[in-house]
């Protein structure tokens, strides 16, 4: 508390044994009021002096003084009064003007006990001696007495504080004043008032809580004639519910971000100023994972939190770019009090200075070398130990409450930062199965210009049942492909994993879209039969879209099972549906699929997605698909700069389902870089159909392929002419590959076996295996198409 005394105590003890007396007086100098106190001090009683002048209670030579005194209306001195017995008493006159209309005035004195009040002594040593501190105000709300307990906490002495109001001796601030209001209330009302301060004892920096009760005094006659304050320490249960406030804030806000260091960040900022003046939060390398850790020490620790008071005091770091500091490994001496507190696996609490208190990311050694107190405490959580918390504070030690919080702090931080650790493992886990089973990036092509976007459901895990695919195929075409999955989450991820390999090998055997759809049904359906009883079948009701785009004819062929129909975009920015026949989900197995063929126009755009990207808590499919329309009229140019725009103008932040995207715009091949023959069914033609191949490359200046190519044309047109049957055609395409195709009216797939040594044949499917890069077989309308890549140095 701030006063402005300089004394403490002294006179308050000599007036502790002295009586308090109060006296009316009206305007015309007479006794018209007498307290019980007053008839103890000076032994009349109230029918005696009642209606006499209060001067003639005053000795004579002091009569003159206090005539002045009562013409003043104010006095503030020592006189002598004549006892009833007959005895002088000299007493402390404190003169205040009466509240009541008029020149009355209210004469409060102090005097010695008589010898009959004897047996009140204990009584009035109990008020002088109380832990509370107590005092009596005049009516004025100035200060008439005041016990020791009072004296000590605001510093100063009675004599210093006798006739003053509480902000003239402590500091007029808001609290103070408030005081001040509750003690006229108590007098105007009559009612006992209370207010709660907050004050610091002279020499402690650390706030009490005080609770003030205001009591007013009556005389007989029912009038207010002063009033009593007593001040009661409150702050063991203030600093209780301190505690238990700090507490519950800490479990509802430590941990909620799943992140380590934002978890240990979150402990510090909570606990300064409540509850200390530094925080800091050590963590071991196991709580950083293996993959962050860079010491081998079990007792190597890393600064991942820290928040002062004064951060001047503080040794700064390096900081991330998110703007937080990071700190460098360093092994910790057992000693120490967080080396203490890691090896006894308990907190420890320590007075200020010690010489275990030593801390590297302190400026300088003056937050440990005053008065104050530290703290450490393990962070355990499940059996392992993760690292340490450190609480520092200025002035004031801590006790064994706070010890008690902050083993309760440690370990509700070391359990979330545990489950930030386990759910930061899981999420790497999770992201990395998401990688491996979706494409990152469109492979290298020349068919179409393709981008992706894909956002899951949960957005924790990252991963969900939603995948798409560009798959290159012979004859530089490509398959385009989009499904869901029924669920979200890592379960849903790898259904979709596995779907997604099958779509790919029945895409790698070239097989048509209806075709490649029923066999995934199968697939499936075999699946579903597998699968544990009395589970949740997450393969059932998988959708997926499935086309076929061939660059050289601008024809594209596509199959959906239960899936939403593309949006075909054109030119003008307009878009419609492509018409499908809807087929059935996937699983349920006994229904065919249908397949159509459109010729897509130039400049147009193709938009694949899943019902995540039209459906939200907050829009049907209807209006999620006008949308995504409107979307379209003024999107950008390029697949990837559309993705972009539908990304962040109709797909919600967070929906219920997984939502993905691909947009596709279709590409040409130059008419110049295809060559195509019709072949007789006669072994002559061979040298023919290998001489104009020949031609051709010379003219794509592909001379370093021609040796290669003619084996190619040969053996494969050779094949056609003895095995398979007419028309026979033969097509070559530069592109990224150089591919060679011969296409016959026989539907009987040629297969590679080893030739024995006295076999005529069965050697050409052999020499085109290893003379190309890949080949294989597909089945055309009619017949088959045999086909052989090359690879070349340079992109289409």
């Amino acid at each position: 508390m701030h006063t402005a005394g300089t004394e403490s105590g002294g006179t308050g003890t000599n007036r502790a044994t002295q009586r308090l007396a109060a006296i009316s007086v009206d305007a015309h100098g007479h006794v018209d009021g007498w307290s019980p106190g007053a008839e103890a001090v000076l032994g009349y009683r109230g029918d005696q002096v009642i209606g006499r002048p209060v001067l003639h209670l005053v000795a004579a030579r002091r009569r003159d003084a206090m005539a002045a005194g009562l013409q003043a209306r104010r006095w503030d001195d020592r006189a002598v009064f004549r006892h009833e017995a007959g005895h002088a008493v000299e007493l402390d006159v404190l003169v205040e003007p009466a509240l009541a209309q008029g020149k009355s005035t209210i004469w409060f004195l102090s005097g010695p006990s008589t010898q009959t009040e004897e047996c009140d002594a204990p009584l009035g040593r109990t008020w002088t001696q109380s832990s509370a501190g107590i005092v009596v105000y005049t009516p004025e709300l100035r200060i008439l007495w005041a016990n020791d307990r009072t004296c000590q906490l605001f510093d100063t002495s009675l004599s210093d504080m006798w006739g003053r109001r509480l902000t003239e001796i402590l500091t007029p601030d808001r609290q103070h004043r408030a005081v001040e209001e509750k003690l006229a209330q108590a007098r105007d009302t009559g009612v006992t008032q209370s207010v709660l301060t907050y004050e610091r004892v002279p020499g402690e920096t650390r706030r009490h809580e005080w609770v003030i009760h205001i009591d007013p005094v009556r005389d007989r006659n029912g009038i207010v004639v002063a009033l009593c304050s007593m001040a009661r320490d409150n702050s063991a249960e203030f600093w209780a519910r301190q505690r238990l406030t700090l507490l519950n804030e800490a479990r509802r806000h430590i941990g909620a971000s799943l992140d380590v260091c934002t978890t240990a960040r979150e402990l510090t900022r909570l606990s300064v100023p409540d509850l200390a003046d530094v925080a800091m939060v050590h963590l071991l390398p196991e709580a950083w994972g293996t993959d962050r850790s860079s010491s081998d020490n079990p007792m190597s620790v890393r600064l991942a939190a820290m928040n002062s008071r004064h951060p001047e005091q503080v040794r700064t770091g390096p900081r991330t770019a998110d703007g937080h500091e990071t700190s460098a490994w360093h092994s910790l001496d057992h000693s120490t009090l967080m080396g203490r507190a890691l090896s006894e696996d308990q907190g420890i609490r320590v007075e200020l200075p010690h010489e275990a208190a030593r801390w590297p990311e302190l400026r300088s050694d003056r937050d440990v070398d005053g008065r104050g107190g530290a703290m450490c405490a393990p962070l355990t959580a499940r059996g392992r130990t993760l690292g340490v918390v450190t609480f520092l504070r200025h002035e004031v030690p801590f006790d064994s409450d706070d010890l008690l919080l902050v083993e309760e702090l440690a370990e509700t931080t070391a359990m979330c930062i545990d489950n930030a650790r386990n759910y930061e493992r899981e999420q790497s886990t999770a992201l990395t199965l998401q990688q491996s089973l979706l494409p990152r990036e469109p492979p290298a092509q020349n068919a179409v210009d393709a981008a992706y976007g894909y956002r899951p459901a949960d957005l924790a895990a990252g991963v969900g049942g939603d995948w798409f695919d560009v798959i290159p195929l012979s004859g530089a075409r490509v398959a385009l492909v989009i499904g869901d999955v029924v669920g979200h989450g890592v379960r849903a991820a790898a259904t979709m994993g596995r779907l997604r390999s099958v779509v790919r090998t029945l895409a790698d055997i070239d097989l048509p879209p209806e075709e490649v759809l029923a066999r995934v049904d199968d697939i499936v359906n075999r699946l579903d039969q597998v699968t544990e009883p009395h589970t949740l079948e997450p393969e059932l009701g998988a959708s997926v879209l499935y086309a076929v785009y061939d660059p050289t004819s601008r024809r594209c062929c596509l199959a959906r099972a239960a899936h939403l129909e593309p949006l075909l975009v054109l030119p003008d920015g307009s878009s419609r549906f492509l018409n499908l026949p809807a087929g059935p989900p996937l699983g349920l197995g006994g229904l065919p699929f249908e397949s159509v063929e459109v010729t897509l126009p130039e400049d147009s755009l193709l938009v694949f997605f899943t019902d995540g990207v039209v459906k939200s808590r907050d829009q049907d499919l209807t209006d999620g698909i006008a949308r995504l329309q409107a979307c379209l009229s003024s999107c950008s140019t390029s697949p990837t700069a559309v993705c972009a725009d539908i990304l962040a103008a109709v797909l919600p932040d967070s929906g219920r389902d997984d939502a993905a995207l691909l947009t596709v715009r279709p590409r040409t091949l130059d008419q110049g870089d295809i060559a195509h023959w019709e072949v007789p069914a006669d072994p002559s033609a061979v040298a023919t159909v290998r001489d104009q191949a020949s031609d051709r490359l010379s003219t794509w200046g592909l001379d370093h392929k021609l040796f290669s190519t003619e084996l190619i044309v040969s053996e494969l047109v050779t094949n056609a002419i003895r095995y398979g049957r007419a028309p026979i055609h033969v097509r070559l395409i530069k592109d990224r590959s150089l591919v060679c195709e011969v296409a016959d009216g026989n539907s009987a797939a040629p297969h590679l076996r080893r030739a024995h040594t006295l076999d005529e044949g069965g050697r050409g499917l052999l020499l085109v295996a290893q003379l190309a890069s890949r080949w294989g077989s597909r089945h055309a309308r009619e017949g088959k198409i045999i086909w052989a890549e090359q690879q070349l140095d340079l992109a289409g």
